[in-house]
């Protein structure tokens, strides 16, 4: 009887017979330190952030207008950071906002135009 089939190893670039010896054993890729949004701590700090903000959109506020959201549902809204994560933003509660779905929409379109060598920043239009 035969015994196990050599195969080629794209990872070491090797013939093994069984495993490569360079295998590493799974790991999770969020490191202890990250952000975790979508468990809880994040939407903790979600729901503490729409509180603070009165669940009120904070660009609307801004024009004077009154814009309303929700935690979850039709109308919910973004826990949305000002200076964005790519750009070094962090996750402190001064760098977060209550924002509605069209106010995010038109923000993440600006702020991937500007990534792409767009011409100004992104800025509230009344």
């Amino acid at each position: 009887m035969p015994g196990k089939a050599s195969r080629w190893c794209g990872r070491c670039q090797a013939v093994h017979v069984g495993e490569c010896p360079e295998r590493k054993p799974f790991e999770r890729k969020r490191a202890g330190n990250a952000s975790g949004r979508g468990g809880s701590k994040w939407r903790n700090k979600r729901r503490e952030i729409f509180e603070r903000d009165n669940y009120l959109c904070q660009i609307h506020l801004e024009r004077g207008e009154l814009e309303p959201v929700t935690l979850h549902g039709e109308r919910h809204g973004v826990c949305d950071h000002i200076i964005p994560s790519a750009d070094g933003g962090t996750d402190a509660d001064g760098n977060l906002q209550t924002i509605c779905q069209a106010c995010d929409k038109e923000k993440t379109q600006a702020e991937s135009q500007m990534g792409r060598g767009g011409a100004k920043p992104w800025s509230f239009s009344p």
